[in-house]
């Protein structure tokens, strides 16, 4: 008979990626959304979220449609007022040393801080008797709670790492906070090189507002200064949206990408 206190033979890499695929930033979907990307998880997820599709930071939760989420519906109006202000919070999160400028490094330390952040937290949560390791009734104890997650990998028999690499807009969590995320694109390492029109060492809050306005006003399809919910859901991956995203073609729980 096994010892209850026996240790699990598992090297670190690999309790690492799977506290990385347990992740409550899963959803994020938009992209270094954030987490997130870290996301939009999840940004941008989120990015959205991962890798800096639409979404970031948004948890649709486990009910989330089969081809994607749906958009918001029976909304009020977003206004260019709201929109630039969900946008300028992103920055100010990604803005860590508060200089008025977001450098790729920066950026990417931000990020990593909030993975590390999660990541710690998830430990804590897995070592029940608090003795600063991971003993095999623990993990399998863990891993149990959380049901067919536990089994999920990428194809490759390893588990698949989903803190998205975006940062969202900073939000609660009613209904025009989940359109406001559809709506803004989650910051990633792309969206910062695009918009940093001047090339210098990195983007400015004008420069992010200026990028974004691109997006809101192609959004805006009747051209009235606002986004209606009918605009937003046109948004949304697989829907006019970006590929690649949930429910767009190439991404998962979408269609194949066209050739």
């Amino acid at each position: 008979m096994r010892s209850p206190s026996r240790r699990l033979a598992l090297p670190l890499a690999t309790i690492v990626a799977t506290l990385i695929a347990a992740s409550p930033a899963m959803a994020q979907m938009g992209g270094m959304g954030g987490m997130g990307g870290m996301g939009g998880m999840g940004g941008g997820m989120g990015g959205a979220g991962m890798g800096g599709g639409p979404g970031g930071g948004v948890d649709h939760g486990p009910d989330m449609p089969v081809g994607g989420p749906r958009g918001p519906r029976d909304m009020k109006p977003i206004s260019l007022k709201k929109f630039d202000e969900a946008v300028e919070s992103m920055f100010r999160a990604a803005d860590a040393d508060h200089n008025g400028i977001v450098t790729l490094a920066e950026f990417n330390q931000v990020v990593t801080a909030r993975r590390d952040t999660i990541i710690r937290a998830r430990f804590k949560a897995i070592d029940t008797n608090h003795n600063g390791q991971i003993d095999e009734n623990e993990f399998i104890a863990w891993q149990g709670k959380l049901g067919s997650t536990a089994l999920s990998d990428n194809g490759n028999g390893e588990f698949a790492e989903i803190i998205p690499n975006s940062i969202g807009p900073v939000l609660g969590d009613g209904e025009r906070d989940t359109a406001l995320a559809i709506a803004v694109e989650p910051l990633n390492a792309v969206v910062i090189a695009k918009a940093n029109t001047d090339y210098d060492a990195g983007m400015s809050l004008p420069e992010l507002l200026a990028y974004e306005h691109v997006r809101f006003d192609k959004a805006d399809t009747d051209k009235d200064g606002t986004l209606s919910s009918d605009e937003i859901d046109k948004l949304m991956p697989g829907r006019g949206g970006r590929p690649g995203g949930f429910g767009g073609p190439g991404g998962p729980g979408g269609p194949p990408p066209r050739r």
